[in-house]
């Protein structure tokens, strides 16, 4: 059985390459992961062939909304080797991102009710 109060992330994302030359294509590539809040990734990993150690820093994205006690985020990356000093090490995918968090259900806590006799 699971836990009632557990929170669960779903990350879904969108990878774009840049225009190969052999195919005259952008490589799109399209991810979800559901994941617990425990156990969330700190990397989604690059899918370039030529990007060594790459990858995208979801992690404090996923922690700040988190804390905001926000539900969700949009946004985009850029992989963690776009900037190198050895430019022909440099990846040039991106990430277009959604992550949600799927809370529990919580009943909102009653108003206390002001009667006309505390007024006065």
């Amino acid at each position: 059985m699971t836990n009632p109060k557990q929170v669960y992330i779903t990350i879904e994302w969108q990878e774009q390459g840049p225009l190969e030359e052999a195919t005259g294509r952008r490589l799109w590539r399209k991810e979800r992961k559901v994941c617990a809040v425990d156990d969330y990734p700190q990397l989604l990993p690059c899918n370039n062939p030529n990007c060594i150690d790459g990858g995208f820093d979801i992690g404090d994205k996923i922690a700040t909304l988190l804390n905001s006690g926000e539900n969700n985020e949009q946004n985009s990356l850029i992989c963690r080797n776009a900037i190198n000093k050895d430019r022909s090490k440099r990846c040039l995918h991106i990430i277009t991102y959604s992550i949600a968090c799927v809370r529990p259900y919580q009943r909102q806590k009653p108003q206390p009710v002001v009667s006309d006799s505390n007024l006065h």
